[in-house]
C-alpha cells in the first residue's frame, strides 16, 4: 500500500468564536417562529432541496457569492465547520487496540447531558432515499437537543439508544459528521446563548446528504469546511487496476480522487475520510486509514478546526 504524503493537518485557530448574547431576545422570538416545527416540516424538505440545488451557483462569481452570503459561507464568518468520523476503518496496520473515529463519536454521547434524536433525516426524507432507512438520523446534543425536541421534530434517547444508533449507522456504512453550522440557527430556531452547546451528529447517505452534496458543488473554500478526523483514504496500488469505479465524475465531495498512469491517486491535501471511493471500490482496493495526528475528543476537533469552544 502506498504511504500518502502531504495529509491535512489541524491548525490551530488563533480567534475564538464568542457566542452573542440574547439582547431583547427579538432576533430568538423570530427564529423560533420561523424555523421547522411538526408542523413547517414539509416547507423545510423544500428548503434543504433548494440548498443543494443552490449551492451550484457557485461556480459564477456574482452568484456564488450572493448564496456563500445567504448561507453564512462569506469570509467573514469563518466558523461553520465539520469534521467526519468514518464508522468503519482499516486498523490492520495499526493494531485492534489503536483509537478510532467511532471512539470519539461514543465519547461524546457519554459525555453529553441530553441527547434528542430526530424522528426522520431530513435529508433523506427531503430527497425520497430509497437506499437507507429514515430512522437512523441526526443526534443532537445538549440545549440544542432540548430546541429541536420542543419543536415537535425530535425526541429525547437514551446514551444506550444514541450508542446503538452509531452502530446501526456504522453497519449500513453511513458516513458521520459532527456539524456546528451558522445558518442552521434559523433552521433548527436556536437562540444565540445556545450556539455555544450546538453539536449535531449526523449519520449520511452518499445520495442525499444535504451537506455531502452541497460540498460537491462547492468551491475549494467551501470545501475546507469539511475535515478528516485523522483518517482518510489510502490507494493500495497492487490491488488498484485504474477501472474508475471509485471515482466518477462528481462523485468525490472533495474532488480529492482520480485515475492517473492507470491507477487511482488521492489528493491527501483534500481527502476527508468520507469512504464513498471504497465503498465503490470492487477490489478492496481502497482503505480508510490513520495517516494524521487524532485528537482527544470531538470538542477539542471543534476547537482546533472551527474555532468554536462548545460546551455539551
Amino acid at each position: 500500500m502506498n504511504q500518502p504524503t502531504g495529509a491535512r493537518k489541524p491548525a490551530y485557530k488563533t480567534e475564538v468564536w464568542i457566542p452573542h448574547k440574547n439582547g431583547l431576545g427579538i432576533k430568538n422570538w423570530i427564529i423560533d417562529k420561523t424555523s421547522a416545527h411538526s408542523y413547517s416540516w414539509k416547507f423545510y424538505l423544500k428548503v434543504f432541496k433548494l440548498i443543494v440545488k443552490g449551492s451550484k451557483l457557485m461556480k459564477y462569481p456574482v452568484l456564488g457569492k450572493i448564496y456563500k452570503t445567504l448561507m453564512l459561507f462569506s469570509n467573514e464568518n469563518q466558523h461553520t465547520s465539520a469534521t467526519i468520523y468514518n464508522l468503519n476503518v482499516d486498523v490492520s496496520e495499526q493494531g485492534e487496540s489503536v483509537a478510532v473515529p467511532m471512539d470519539l463519536v461514543k465519547d461524546a454521547i457519554n459525555q453529553s447531558s441530553y441527547i434528542a434524536s430526530m424522528k426522520t433525516c431530513i435529508c433523506r426524507d427531503a430527497q425520497k432515499c430509497q437506499h437507507y432507512p429514515l430512522d437512523v438520523c441526526c443526534l443532537f446534543l445538549s440545549k440544542a437537543g432540548k430546541r429541536v425536541v420542543s419543536h415537535g421534530i425530535a425526541y429525547e434517547i437514551s446514551k444506550e439508544e444514541a450508542l446503538k444508533r452509531v452502530d446501526r449507522a456504522a453497519e449500513l456504512g453511513l458516513i458521520c459528521q459532527a456539524l456546528w453550522v451558522e445558518v442552521e440557527q434559523y433552521i433548527w430556531g436556536f437562540a444565540n446563548d445556545e450556539m455555544n452547546s450546538f453539536i449535531e451528529i449526523c449519520f449520511c447517505c452518499p445520495c442525499c446528504c444535504v451537506g455531502i452534496n452541497l460540498s460537491r458543488n462547492a468551491t475549494r473554500d467551501v470545501k475546507e469546511r469539511f475535515r478528516p478526523s485523522g483518517w482518510t483514504a489510502v490507494v493500495d496500488k497492487e490491488a488498484c487496476i485504474g477501472c474508475g469505479e471509485c471515482c466518477p465524475p462528481g462523485m468525490c465531495p472533495q474532488e480529492a480522487i482520480s485515475v492517473n498512469a492507470g491507477k487511482a491517486v488521492i489528493v491527501q491535501e483534500y481527502c476527508v475520510g468520507c469512504g464513498i471511493c471504497r465503498s465503490r471500490c470492487t477490489h478492496d482496493a481502497i482503505k480508510i486509514c490513520n495517516t494524521g495526528s487524532m485528537l482527544s475528543s470531538m470538542k477539542e476537533y471543534f476547537l482546533v478546526e472551527g474555532g468554536l469552544d462548545l460546551e455539551f
